[in-house]
C-alpha cells in the first residue's frame, strides 16, 4: 500500500513540475496564482488504521501551497484552514468581491502576516461516528458518539497523537 501511495505522490510531483516549467517557459509565471492542495491523506497503517475514516492528523491535514502575485514567497505558515477558504482567498488576491453566500474566510491576512489565524477552531467529522475540534494552540478533541468515548491530544508536544489525555488531569 505504501509503495503504491508513494509512487502516486512521486508521479504527481513530476506532473506539477511540468506545469510549473511550462508556466515559466511562456513567461506567465509572474502573473499566475498557483495553488496546490489535495484531499485528505490515508492512514496507511498509522494508529492501526487504513483509509480516511478517522480524525487523526495524518488523515485530516491536507497540503496547501499558495504562490504568486500578492503572496509573500518562502514562508511556512501553520494557520488552520478549511479548503472552502480557498474561494474567498482567490477572490481577495484577484481583487474580486467575494459573494455574500460564501462561508469560507480569506486566508490573505495570514498569508501577508497581518493575522496568525482566521478560525478560532477547526471542526471535523466522519459520518455519525466521529467529531473533532482542533484549536490554534494545538489541542485536539475527538469524540466517538456511538461509544461515548473521547480522546484529547496536544499535537505540538505529541505530533503522532499517541498520548491520549482524555480524562487525565495533566
Amino acid at each position: 500500500e505504501r509503495a503504491i501511495y508513494f509512487s502516486l505522490v512521486e508521479n504527481l510531483d513530476r506532473q506539477v513540475a511540468r506545469i510549473l516549467d511550462a508556466l515559466g517557459e511562456t513567461n506567465v509565471f509572474a502573473h499566475t496564482l498557483v495553488i496546490f492542495t489535495s484531499d485528505h491523506g490515508l492512514a496507511l497503517g498509522s494508529h492501526g488504521l487504513m483509509g480516511k475514516q478517522n480524525q487523526f492528523e495524518h488523515t485530516i491535514d491536507v497540503p496547501l501551497i499558495v504562490a504568486g502575485p500578492g503572496v509573500p514567497a518562502g514562508r511556512r505558515i501553520e494557520a488552520q484552514c478549511y479548503l472552502r477558504d480557498l474561494y474567498p482567498t482567490v477572490c481577495s488576491l484577484a481583487a474580486i468581491a467575494t459573494p455574500a453566500s460564501v462561508q469560507g474566510r480569506s486566508l490573505v491576512p495570514v498569508l501577508r502576516g497581518d493575522a496568525t489565524e482566521v478560525h478560532e477552531a477547526i471542526f471535523g467529522y466522519f459520518t455519525d461516528a466521529q467529531r473533532m475540534v482542533r484549536t490554534p494552540d494545538g489541542w485536539k478533541y475527538i469524540w466517538y458518539p456511538a461509544i461515548g468515548r473521547g480522546q484529547l491530544f496536544h499535537v505540538p508536544t505529541d505530533p503522532d497523537e499517541l498520548r491520549d489525555r482524555y480524562g487525565r488531569n495533566t
